[in-house]
């Protein structure tokens, strides 16, 4: 009995002596945070398109700048850059004036489809009528590029099904983003271009057919408007 007395007392000493020694702060293991799996992007949630713009009725250059300057006015868009304006000989439909092509950067916050909406309201603001495709038209705003990001729906599809075909896209375009990867193809805007150049076997001066400088586009011109 007396062991076991002197048992219970040593238990009692023993829980009376952890009653008494100090609590420490307790430690949480934070996770570490996970990277965003989304797209590279420019800003803080933006993302770098750029666009082809052409036009073949009334004054072409007027309506080339009246769409840059409502695209800087939206407010999820900003211009970074437009290209020289160039002329070319019309392709579609009939006998039309030749067209007026330019090429323009922007950082938009707008979602892919949100900016072909856009875009769209642009062209109807300007008096775009689609009656007959590829047919003359004030305004063409077309999503050529948007980031590395692939698109293909019934309404959209990015990068532009023809970009790497025509000639009258890609030299404005060369002159906004040279070195900017198309996707699917896996080369630069300037190879494309070269390549097209080489397969057409046209030489490109100030005479049409071909290419036409009519204006030297910086964002520095752009302000001036």
């Amino acid at each position: 009995m007396a062991k076991k007395k002197k048992s219970m007392k040593k238990k009692v000493a023993k829980k009376k002596k952890l009653a008494k020694k100090p609590k420490g702060k307790k430690i949480i293991k934070k996770r570490p945070a996970q990277k965003s799996k989304a797209g590279k992007k420019g800003k803080k949630g933006t993302a770098m398109a750029y666009l082809g713009l052409g036009s073949n009725v009334g004054d072409r250059e007027e309506f080339i700048e009246q769409a840059i300057f409502l695209l800087d006015k939206n407010p999820n868009i900003e211009m970074v850059k437009h290209s020289s304006n160039f002329e070319t000989e019309a392709e579609g439909e009939g006998n039309q004036p030749a067209f007026l092509n330019a090429a323009v950067a922007i950082r938009t916050k707008l979602a892919p489809h949100k900016l072909l909406e856009a875009c769209q309201e642009i062209e109807v603001t300007l008096g775009r009528e689609r009656e007959i495709e590829w047919g003359p038209r004030t305004i063409d705003i077309d999503i050529l590029l948007y980031d590395d990001e692939v698109v293909s729906d019934d309404k959209l599809q990015i990068p532009h099904p023809l970009l790497h075909e025509r000639l009258f896209v890609l030299k404005p375009l060369s002159e906004v983003a040279p070195n900017q990867m198309h996707p699917i193809l896996e080369k630069s805007v300037s190879a494309l271009y070269e390549a097209r150049k080489a397969e057409t076997g046209e030489k490109y001066d100030d005479d049409l057919p071909g290419f036409k400088e009519i204006k030297g586009g910086t964002y520095d011109d752009y302000e001036k408007w």
